[in-house]
């Protein structure tokens, strides 16, 4: 999780425990990059839109600068049509609304989830082929 209000994703970070998912907090995209280069990183980024060291967009880019392919979701207070499509157009896995409902929460984790690991594995196999 990428954000740096307290308060912001503490709630998903609850829900998430209960589905035994694991969350990292980072409040900066410099911190968050040191631990997507670690050998176990995450796949999945929940971001908000409030970052220690940058803007908004820096938090949007963050897929792009990753080390390993992830999904990034970023997670804003309104629905936010120029939002949805800066994301998107960043590589964003999607862009959601809190609170998510169990059913919400596990509809959007599950298939980011499945194309980290599709893009990881494609990553893995241009290496191999190289």
């Amino acid at each position: 999780m990428l954000h740096d209000r307290k308060e912001s994703l503490s709630q998903l970070a609850r829900d998430l425990k209960k589905y035994n998912i694991d969350s990292v907090y980072a409040t900066s995209c410099a911190e968050a990059l040191k631990i997507l280069g670690d050998s176990d990183p995450p796949q999945i980024v929940f971001t908000d839109l409030t970052i220690s060291d940058g803007s908004w967009a820096d938090a949007l880019l963050l897929s792009q600068k990753s080390p390993v392919p992830l999904s990034l979701i970023v997670m804003s207070d309104v629905p936010d049509l120029c939002l949805c499509k800066a994301a998107t157009a960043c590589g964003a896995f999607g862009v959601t609304v809190p609170p998510l409902s169990a059913d919400e929460l596990q509809e959007l984790v599950q298939p980011a989830s499945e194309e980290s690991a599709r893009r990881r594995g494609e990553k893995v196999a241009l290496a191999k082929a190289a």
